[in-house]
C-alpha cells in the first residue's frame, strides 16, 4: 500500500512540475520547458515586445499522448501599443535523455 501511495505522490509532483522534477541545474522540468518555449517565442517574434507569464506557462505543463509535454498560457504581443494583440501561446516540447533543456517541437499563437 505504501508503494502505491508513493508512486501516486511522485506522479502528482511530476505532473504539477513540483520540486520532485528538479534537475541538477536548479529548475524543474516544467520551468525548463517554459524557458525553452519563451526563448522560441522570442525568436519567432523578432524585435516585437511581449509579455508572457513563464510561471503560468510552467504550471500548465501536461503530458501529451505522443510522449511530449504541452504548455499553454496567455501572451500579449506589443503591450501598450496600438497594435497590442492578446493571444494564447501553445507550445509542445520533448525531453531527451542526456539533454537538460527540452526541444521545442511546435509553437502556435492562437488569436
Amino acid at each position: 500500500m505504501r508503494v502505491i501511495a508513493m508512486m501516486a505522490a511522485t506522479s502528482l509532483l511530476v505532473a504539477c512540475g513540483g520540486s520532485g522534477g528538479e534537475s541538477a541545474g536548479g529548475g524543474s522540468q516544467a520551468e525548463l520547458a517554459a524557458s525553452a518555449c519563451d526563448a522560441f517565442a522570442k525568436n519567432q517574434l523578432g524585435d516585437k515586445t511581449y509579455q508572457l507569464d513563464t510561471a503560468a506557462l510552467a504550471k500548465s505543463m501536461t503530458p501529451a499522448a505522443d510522449g511530449s509535454m504541452a504548455l499553454k498560457s496567455p501572451i500579449v504581443i506589443e503591450p501598450g501599443a496600438a497594435s497590442e494583440s492578446k493571444q494564447t501561446l501553445e507550445c509542445a516540447v520533448r525531453f531527451s535523455p542526456g539533454k537538460k533543456a527540452p526541444d521545442v517541437l511546435k509553437m502556435q499563437f492562437i488569436w
